[in-house]
């Protein structure tokens, strides 16, 4: 029987707002960061590290960009670092759309001037995206599109970044997709009983990373098992120790090798060189006489 604990991982969540007071209808907050809910699973078939999603139109990275982050950027297990990135780079955004927005609703209002403060300060930060794209669209009835291009772009930016998922420590490419019409493919029934009430479909990261089998697991999260969690490291030693991935810390595993180079050293020095020596001498003076027998008159 398989036995399955769940637990959701998010790091920020944040929900729309109604507009409190005029200062907010002139100076917007602007879109809200939302990001997809992860929600890990851990059981006695599958393992300790995997999760689903439910949000239909996640957006994944490539997966050679995913293979970088976590072989070169050190982005195994945890992805707070990236969760903060993700949010901070998208509140910088989200503002700078916001001061874009206001730049272009003041070219409608002639008695702003422009090269006076504060408006001055908005039209250097904001001009030179905003112009970025002019002579490229054509003017339609007087009216440069490219500012409105431009925020739009902006826009779809954002909301590519609200449904960025990070996967790690599996590469995008190995989620599973199931929807409530195939859950009977779900090999897993109390995951797939799960899935039914839940009434929404999936995309699940299960069983041993694919980069694992590529490349070390990192010595720190080995050292974790092997200090904090050792029913973790039982568990990939049992099912996985046979496919010659080294799960045990490095510092155990030199220890080991030294272990058996000493016996190896121990063993050979119990050899009595000597008599092998006088055997072979014995054997040389054999091979003369009978050679001297033979083909010396």
């Amino acid at each position: 029987m398989t036995m399955i604990e769940f637990s959701n991982y998010l790091i920020s969540t944040s929900t729309s707002e109604s507009v409190k007071n005029y200062l907010e209808i002139f100076f917007p907050k602007g879109i809200n960061f939302n990001p997809p809910l992860l929600t890990f699973y851990k059981d006695n078939i599958e393992g300790y590290y995997n999760f689903f999603i439910t949000q239909k139109n996640a957006v994944f990275l490539p997966n050679w960009l995913s293979e970088i982050i976590q072989i070169f950027g050190n982005q195994h297990i945890n992805i707070t670092t990236l969760r903060t990135i993700q949010e901070w780079t998208f509140g910088f955004l989200n503002k700078f759309r916001i001061l874009c927005e206001i730049r272009a609703a003041l070219w409608w209002w002639l008695m702003f001037n422009p090269y006076q403060q504060p408006f001055n300060t908005l039209r250097i930060l904001t001009e030179w995206y905003l112009t970025a794209l002019t002579g490229i669209f054509p003017i339609i009835i007087g009216i440069d599109i490219g500012p409105t291009v431009a925020i739009t772009a902006l826009g779809v930016l954002l909301d590519l970044l609200n449904r960025l998922v990070f996967t790690m420590p599996y590469l995008p490419s190995e989620g599973e997709k199931f929807s409530i019409a195939s859950l009977e493919q779900l090999d897993n029934p109390a995951l797939a009983d799960l899935m039914t009430k839940i009434g929404e479909d999936v995309i699940v990261f299960r069983y041993l990373p694919s980069l694992w089998y590529k490349y070390p697991i990192p010595d720190s999260l080995r050292q974790y098992w092997y200090n904090k969690k050792p029913e973790i490291l039982e568990y990939f030693l049992k099912n996985y120790g046979n496919l010659g991935i080294d799960f045990l810390p490095d510092g155990i595993l030199q220890a080991e090798y030294e272990n058996r180079i000493n016996n190896v050293n121990l063993i050979t020095s119990h050899i009595d060189f000597d008599n092998i020596l006088t055997n072979l001498i014995v054997s040389i003076d054999q091979f003369t006489e009978v050679y001297n027998k033979i083909f010396v008159v």
